[in-house]
């Protein structure tokens, strides 16, 4: 295993403009997570987390300061090779599953694989196997409407998995599911980061899951501090 760090943020500062007033967000943060952690990011709501979890995965751009991830400061990539880096690098989980209505469990988490080139007879391979892992071989050929929002989710989480990514972002990816839902799910994402040594960053109000981690920091008033 590599001691690089597999996601750096150097000096990060976020300011959003509404008008004339000028909203500071997040102040001077500096964040490295190593390959097979597994850090929680707690704090109150409207803390910032979920714009540094976008700032992380490339979604948003920092005011000032550096995203590197897996060696490349993404944000001095264009659109087209950041989106690239992003889909061979990065799992997104997000408390709203964004799963595509239209399409089949089988189909949602084969499309990462497909826009990566994998071919369909490979991506449709691996999909499978993943979803048998998330204990939905029977919901496979289900669309999104006609599954339950803990089935949803897990599908979500193959989705995320199925490229074997170095890193997994998530977003309050149980705040949806009931207690027992929210464990199970856990728990088998716990599982499958261990098994393929990803890396893991949650935002989460919950204290208990956040103990789950390796790791926990604590944003307040956009500064960010190990510990609780």
């Amino acid at each position: 295993m590599t001691h690089k760090p597999i996601l750096t943020c150097q000096n990060i500062k976020k300011v959003y403009q509404d008008g004339d007033r000028t909203i500071p967000v997040l102040e001077s943060v500096n964040f490295s997570v190593m390959p097979g952690e597994s850090v929680a990011i707690v704090g109150r709501s409207g803390s910032g987390k979920t714009t540094l979890l976008n700032l992380l995965g490339g979604l948003e751009a920092p005011t000032t300061g550096e995203v590197v991830l897996d060696n490349t400061n993404l944000h001095a990539l264009s659109d087209r090779k950041r989106g690239y880096l992003r889909n061979r690098v990065l799992g997104l989980i997000f408390q709203f599953h964004h799963l595509l209505p239209e399409f089949t469990a089988l189909e949602n988490v084969c499309m990462p694989l497909l826009i990566q080139g994998t071919s369909v007879r490979e991506a449709k391979k691996r999909s499978e196997s993943i979803l048998e892992k998330v204990s939905l071989g029977h919901r496979m050929q289900h669309k999104p409407a006609t599954m339950s929002g803990g089935e949803r989710q897990r599908v979500a989480i193959a989705r995320a998995l199925v490229t074997h990514p170095k890193c997994i972002l998530a977003d309050e990816p149980t705040g949806n599911l009931d207690n027992q839902s929210a464990d199970l799910i856990y728990d088998l994402m716990m599982q499958l980061v261990g098994e393929f040594g990803t890396s893991f960053i949650v935002v989460t109000h919950d204290l208990a899951l956040a103990k789950r981690m390796n790791r926990i920091v604590s944003l307040e008033k956009g500064v960010l501090r190990d510990g609780i």
